[in-house]
């Protein structure tokens, strides 16, 4: 087996986290730290990704040997949830805002502006719910605006995955829609003129009435030259959308659990 590939466990994952986890008792004295791997780690993937992250590249670059970094990192999974953790630090609510729906916005807005700011977290799959002390006080964040509604903790949570959903989805198409030249070696530019071209080829009103009738009042101009390459003007609208849904699931829990 490779040694990238050694078998993760959650429980030492966990105490590399939170830092909580034993000293090595055998060996030299600790030459290194498991915050300069980890953030030499994070300055590889924000150069070229977190796909050339390895082992054995963050040990060439500290110039010590790939096995002399198990003792301080013991599997590329720890290495993994370790530099999502510290990849951005969580600001604190802003003290100005009031009322869940304004701490929600503020929240949900700093949460992609770190995606936007570093990608590749993105790429890294998700192994459990949050574990780390930053994604634990972004967590806190979001329950203690909802805390304020009188729902139950199983609902909060509830709202708290859809309303992360969210966040990540559109996190998740603004990169790839904003890497595909790169991907591809094509301008994005090229791709939006195929899609215009099959917008008014292809689609007819016999198979496709409403997108053909949409397509006529020429609702997709708007979305011909975004407003940036993150879509912020969709990420909006999407955002007051999901709001909209949580205040009428909250009024509607408030009036069901008020007394006749």
């Amino acid at each position: 087996m490779a040694t990238d590939q050694r078998q993760a466990d959650p429980n030492r994952t966990l105490d590399l986290l939170w830092d909580v986890q034993a000293p090595p008792t055998r060996g030299p004295r600790p030459a290194l730290s498991v915050r300069q791997i980890v953030d030499t780690a994070i300055a590889i993937a924000d150069a070229d990704g977190v796909a050339a992250v390895s082992m054995r590249r963050v040990a060439d670059a500290l110039g010590f040997t790939t096995m002399s970094l198990y003792r301080y990192v013991p599997s590329k999974t720890d290495l993994l949830e370790l530099m999502v953790e510290h990849a951005s630090e969580v600001p604190d609510v802003p003290p100005e805002l009031t009322g869940w729906r304004d701490k929600l916005r503020w929240w949900a807005n700093d949460t992609v502006d770190i995606y936007r700011r570093r990608r590749w977290p993105l790429d890294v799959p998700l192994n459990s719910p949050p574990m780390g002390p930053n994604q634990i006080k972004r967590m806190e964040q979001a329950l203690a605006a909802l805390d304020e509604t009188g729902l139950s903790g199983g609902e909060m949570l509830g709202i708290l995955v859809a309303l992360s959903g969210y966040v990540r989805g559109h996190a998740q198409l603004a990169t790839t829609l904003a890497d595909v030249e790169s991907r591809t070696g094509t301008p994005q530019a090229v791709w939006d003129q195929a899609y215009g071209r099959m917008l008014t080829t292809f689609v007819n009103a016999d198979d496709h009435p409403t997108l053909a009738r949409i397509v006529a009042d020429e609702a997709f101009d708007s979305y011909a030259e975004p407003d940036d390459d993150w879509l912020g003007d969709d990420f909006a609208f999407g955002l007051e959308l999901v709001l909209d849904g949580i205040a009428r699931y909250v009024e509607r829990r408030q009036a069901a659990m008020s007394p006749e």
